[in-house]
């Protein structure tokens, strides 16, 4: 699937959200400004220690997978598709899906992007919550939305708003195009396609 101009928008400013963070904190707000950083430091140590690409994106999409709720984001994504999926097929979905975003957003951040964040709220409801911050990228103030929920105390990101575009909503576009031209075994195919061609570049950086 070629990414539309609105998507390579939200991939770029994805990179510039990944800034070095402090210490792991109880609250939404300290959660995300001491987590998010990991993310680059790891790209950055894994980018001197010798390992080939597809060794970095192993140890990258474990990192990912703590961060994310790739259940949830794919469920939002897949929108009324995903109750016509069986458990099986959802569950190879969430995988696939993960793999993709882990692929496509995350081994390309630049490790020397910078951008200055300010958390400007935060709204918490049971076992949800949402971060509000705005990020300061090539001179302009861009708002952004941190969708978390809660798991075993700790929380993990579901979906992100970024100046007024939710990634789920991004995805749900793409997804309903694919599946309402062909079938959702169509849109698997497809992903599937962009996976191993993310595999083959990754052998051909080694």
């Amino acid at each position: 699937m070629k990414a539309a101009p609105v998507t390579r928008t939200v991939v770029t400013l994805i990179s510039f959200l990944l800034v070095p963070g402090t210490v792991l904190a109880s609250s939404p707000t300290d959660w995300i400004r001491g987590t998010l950083g990991d993310v680059k430091t790891a790209l950055a140590e894994h980018g001197s220690d010798g390992k080939s690409s597809q060794e970095k994106f192993i140890q990258m999409s474990r990192l990912v997978a703590e961060l994310f709720d790739f259940p949830e984001l794919a469920r939002l994504s897949l929108g009324p598709h995903w109750q016509q999926r069986s458990p099986q097929e959802r569950k190879e979905f969430v995988t696939l899906f993960g793999k993709l975003i882990a692929r496509s957003h995350f081994m390309k951040i630049p490790t020397k992007a910078k951008a200055e964040q300010r958390y400007v709220g935060e709204r918490i409801e049971g076992d949800r919550a949402v971060v509000q911050a705005v990020v300061m990228a090539e001179d302009n103030e861009i708002p952004v939305d941190y969708a978390l929920v809660r798991y075993n105390g700790t929380w993990k990101i579901y979906d992100l708003g970024i100046d007024g575009m939710r990634l789920s909503e991004i995805y749900r576009s793409q997804f309903n195009k694919v599946i309402s031209a062909g079938s959702y075994d169509d849109l698997v195919r497809r992903m599937q396609i962009k996976l191993q061609e993310f595999t083959v570049e990754a052998g051909a950086e080694k």
